[in-house]
């Protein structure tokens, strides 16, 4: 049976106001990239590493020099770490200590632009222990986020985070994921980086990165368009 003319154009504006309106929401849980033994993946300007909503790059990506992350293995037991993962989750990491890492929505060109907007609100993060550098002390150290966007007024914004020092389980020395929640501050951003502080001098590991991102202004057009449509259509049908 055939819907009369005014219920498939309301149908479409409905659908036209839905999707330009919602946002995409994801978890980078990096499961994309796990691969039998550790694996370095090339993070540079064109290459990143892509997961969830977001593009991950080590920084300075503009560097010409070694622009890696890495992801654990999942049956690499000879590797001096093992990773605590949540459920299929892969843990990345930065290949060298002292390492920042940046983050672009999905999408961006870092270079010449677009570069959309994403709302961050959390991420689990663990202190990476490694026997290559036991000489260090496995004390908690701190992690610096920076961000920049529309919804900082073009300031840069901080919030810093204390990591705890790996768990000793079974003799061993295991690092364990602790989830991070950034504040409301962390709204319409263009850009996150962040580093790692002083207080030890090993790497660390991280996953679970919950963003969302913002719809491009266009779309917001898109959905008010559809929202008059819809009103439009409710006065015709009431006369």
């Amino acid at each position: 049976m055939r819907r009369p003319r005014h219920q498939l154009l309301a149908l479409a504006v409905v659908t036209l106001a839905e999707s330009a309106g919602a946002q995409q929401t994801a978890t980078s849980t990096f499961s994309t990239y796990a691969r039998p033994v550790t694996t370095e993946h090339q993070a540079a300007v064109g290459r990143p590493v892509t997961s969830g909503v977001l593009d991950f790059y080590a920084s300075e990506f503009f560097n010409p020099a070694r622009n890696v992350l890495g992801t654990w293995g999942t049956s690499d037991v000879t590797s001096v770490n093992r990773p605590t993962n949540l459920g299929s989750a892969t843990t990345m990491f930065g290949t060298q200590a002292n390492e920042g890492i940046d983050i672009f929505a999905r999408g961006s060109n870092v270079v010449v632009g677009p570069v959309l907007q994403f709302n961050l609100h959390s991420i689990d993060v663990a202190h990476l222990y490694s026997t290559a550098f036991s000489s260090f002390t496995l004390a908690p150290f701190t992690l610096n986020f920076l961000g920049v966007g529309p919804g900082t007024g073009g300031a840069t914004i901080q919030q810093s985070f204390t990591l705890a020092a790996p768990a000793l389980i079974g003799g061993i020395q295991t690092p364990v994921l602790q989830t991070l929640t950034f504040d409301s501050r962390w709204r319409s951003l263009q850009q996150v980086r962040w580093f790692q502080g002083t207080g030890s001098g090993t790497a660390h590991q991280f996953t679970n990165v919950n963003a969302t991102l913002v719809p491009e202004p266009g779309s917001y057009a898109l959905m008010l368009v559809g929202l008059i449509g819809i009103g439009v259509l409710r006065r015709r049908r009431r006369a």
